[in-house]
């Protein structure tokens, strides 16, 4: 939604000399996910601020504005290979069990 943060994205992405390799889109992720397909779909979903790290577990219903579940459905329509970049005290269980609901199941690290 944030051009400008895309435009950080793809700054870095041509230091590290792989900007040809991304497609960059500005969009609401949720809207446009119907009409992408890609190979691979990273996600760094809002965690909903600093109050994040003040849970001893943070699980994958307190992301904003959509639960965890959700994008990661959303994510599954456009690419086999889901990368999801949450705060180090989310609820590893919870996570793999997503990869578990795909189909076929995906490799979970």
């Amino acid at each position: 939604i944030d051009p400008r943060k895309v435009e950080l994205a793809r700054h870095n992405a041509r230091i590290y000399g792989v900007e040809d390799m991304i497609e960059f889109v500005v969009g609401d992720f949720f809207l446009l996910a119907p009409y992408l397909k890609a190979d691979l779909v990273f996600l760094s979903p809002p965690w909903g601020g600093p109050s994040y790290n003040q849970t001893p577990v943070y699980t994958l219903d307190m992301l904003k504005p959509k639960d965890g579940h959700a994008v990661f459905q959303a994510a599954q329509k456009i690419a086999p290979n889901i990368i999801m970049f949450l705060p180090r005290n989310v609820d590893i269980s919870q996570v793999e069990e997503l990869s578990w609901l795909s189909s076929p199941p995906l490799d979970f690290e």
